[in-house]
């Protein structure tokens, strides 16, 4: 497609679409009956029951109440999400959404992309202190949010001030030597507010030696709020994290002393203007910078005298978006706005000596450029119906200029039954590595990004929904130019890279939340996908062939979450998760065979027992029991995973 085309056609679309709204002459529905808004899932805030896609909305404080320390233990309670750690606690953790890679979710803290370069992203240090809830967004959503947001997006929303000043403390203690700490506190008064929180996470690991595990995180918000001028909010986010592994390739625990170590500061504003009656601004900016560290002291192969090894690596996001919304009084929005991004990376390889300064033996840099532009029309005509049509064009300093489309409905069959369905498109940029020559391979700068398209339909129901509600959803996507890894021919050897694969991942979603009584309330999941290798490339020398199911995802899985809460405040939760078989690849023989991971069943428990209130302030005690019955698994093959966790501790907490 030429370039000149791709303008024409946004400009077409939010032509076509003034003519639709304009000729709509339905009154707005009564959006005190729709439940929960979502602001991820569109460029302005919509009630979750009329969306064109599949949403999921984690309370933090629920989380809090349930000792969930962890947003990777929090996602697993996700239909359509899997995680994957290998091994202890701050271990390398990814997450499969929908069957795609683990670099197919976009991740955000209060707006803010945080992925690196090519898509990746490591939960392992990500915690839930100070979280006021996280949206999930399953289904394509590059439209939105550029590269990345493949299969979904992930986004994380800082604590806001209440009505009320409030503070509180906690801390608890347990197996494996475990140590949480935790304190926050928030006041507001007149339009502006703030909050403010921090934590230190400890805990020695599950292996005889070198494996502790440390991350202290701080975060904080101010906001201003003026319902007829506008609003401003300010966020920032700070993790240290130091993790000891003495784990080789194959899981093997002979090392006593490498560890790695990050740093990440990640700041956004968000900032709107009132324009008119009818006609909003808003401008956002964020900063993502990550620090990373791997030292180690070993026995090189084939010597006798321990040598000194360190990687460094810095990389960082910077973005700026600006935007309009024109709410068209026949009850639709439009918006139309651009974003440009600048993404950098740098790292460093180091040997020598021990107590010698390290010989640096490789060095890498590379930056490029995105600006994009999109339109997004969401209507809703008449009260049992909405739509979404919304169009994005990337253009990168690094590959060819990329568009992106989403076009999907949403309808009342029934008083209480909602069937929704879209079509959409997405895409993944390369890495730096992929596309730049290393010390080991040979860039690769033609590669195209990958792509995505996908289509899916799901229903609602809503008869009570305080007491009843089923959502199931079907899904089908096809990932095509998948970048693959390609043997160099001597005497180097130097690999490439090159766009040679297509997957296919289909499947079910299903979702019911029950609440039988006003202090008792389930929710279960399930989730049935089938990710395949669907097409090879003729230069693909890999092991994969057509038919082979995708690796660690599981094509079964489900959780159980039930939680029951007394008058007094007492509280009880419980959750059960089921992992169904899953492929992976063994690493201790090669060339390396594929094995099949056994499935699993893991059993959590908590409890909060509020005592008597003294004063203005009160004291909840908490327990939480992590893997019940001790359950012996792997996520990844030869990495054993936790086993039952104790944690007993308290919380004090004040309002003001």
């Amino acid at each position: 497609m030429s370039k000149m085309k791709i303008p024409s056609i946004l400009l077409a679309l939010s032509g076509a679409a003034l003519a639709v709204v304009n000729r709509a002459t339905a009154q707005s529905p009564d959006t005190t009956q729709l439940g929960t808004v979502v602001v991820s899932a569109s460029k302005v805030p919509r009630p979750a029951d009329v969306l064109t896609q599949a949403v999921t909305v984690i309370s933090g404080d629920d989380l809090r109440a349930r000792g969930v320390a962890r947003v990777s233990d929090a996602l697993r309670e996700v239909p359509g999400a899997a995680l994957v750690q290998s091994g202890s606690f701050g271990a390398l953790t990814s997450l499969f959404l929908r069957g795609g890679e683990s670099r197919y979710t976009k991740v955000l803290i209060d707006g803010v992309p945080v992925n690196a370069p090519g898509g990746y992203f490591d939960f392992s240090h990500l915690t839930t202190d100070n979280i006021d809830r996280i949206e999930i967004v399953r289904g394509p959503a590059s439209v939105l949010y550029g590269a990345d947001a493949v299969t979904g997006i992930v986004q994380i929303f800082t604590r806001r001030a209440g009505g009320q000043s409030r503070a509180s403390l906690g801390a608890r203690v347990g197996s494996y030597h475990s140590l949480d700490i935790d304190g926050d506190g928030s006041a507001s008064r007149g339009i502006a507010g703030f909050s403010v929180g921090g934590a230190h996470h400890s805990t020695d690991g599950v292996l005889p030696f070198n494996n502790e595990y440390r991350n202290g995180t701080l975060s904080s918000s101010i906001s201003l709020a003026h319902s007829s001028i506008g609003d401003a909010r300010l966020s920032a986010r700070y993790t240290a994290a130091e993790f000891h592994f003495p784990t080789d390739f194959n899981g093997q625990p002979v090392d006593s002393n490498s560890y790695r170590t990050q740093h990440r500061l990640t700041v956004g504003l968000d900032a709107g203007r009132n324009l008119t009656g009818n006609m909003q601004a808003r401008l956002l900016a964020g900063s993502n910078d990550v620090s990373d560290l791997t030292d180690d002291i070993a026995v090189p192969f084939g010597s006798t005298t321990p040598q000194h090894s360190a990687f460094k690596s810095r990389d960082y996001r910077r973005n700026v978006e600006a935007r309009l919304a024109f709410f068209v009084p026949s009850n639709a929005t439009i918006t139309i706005g651009g974003t440009y991004e600048k993404e950098h990376e740098t790292n460093a390889t180091g040997s020598g000596d021990v107590g010698a300064p390290t010989t640096q033996t490789d060095a890498f840099k590379a930056s490029r450029y995105n600006a994009a532009y999109y339109s997004e029309i969401l209507g809703a005509p008449f009260d049992r119906f909405s739509y979404t049509l919304s169009g994005r064009v990337d253009d990168n300093s690094d590959y060819e200029r990329f568009a992106t489309y989403r076009v999907g409905a949403n309808v009342e069959l029934l008083p209480a039954l909602r069937l929704r369905g879209s079509i959409s498109t997405a895409f993944n940029a390369p890495a730096f590595n992929q596309t730049r020559p290393t010390l080991y391979t040979v860039g690769n700068p033609e590669l195209r990004p990958e792509k995505i398209h996908a289509a899916e339909i799901g229903i609602t129901t809503n008869f009570r929904p305080d007491v009843f509600r089923l959502s199931a959803s079907y899904f089908a996507q096809r990932f095509a130019d998948l970048i693959q890894f390609v043997n160099g021919p001597p005497p180097s050897f130097k690999g490439s890279f090159a766009n040679l694969t297509a997957a296919t991942s289909n499947g079910f979603e299903a979702e019911l939340q029950v609440t039988p009584m006003a202090n008792l309330r389930t929710t279960a999941s399930y989730t049935i996908v089938n990710p395949r290798v669907a097409e090879i490339g003729s230069g693909y020398d890999g092991g994969d062939r057509v038919g082979d199911a995708l690796l660690r995802r599981p094509s079964h899985s489900g959780s159980f979450i039930a939680s029951y809460v007394r008058p007094s405040g007492i509280s009880l939760g419980g959750v059960v998760t089921r992992v169904g078989k899953r492929p992976d690849l063994d690493f201790s023989q090669f060339p390396s065979p594929r094995v099949t991971l056994p499935d699993y069943t893991k059993v959590d428990l908590s409890a909060e027992l509020p005592l008597p209130r003294l004063g203005g302030g009160g004291f909840t005690l908490t327990a939480r029991l992590e893997n019940l019955f001790d359950k012996k698994y792997e996520e990844v093959l030869h990495f054993a995973a936790p086993g039952r966790t104790i944690l007993i501790g308290g919380r004090a907490s004040a309002i003001f």
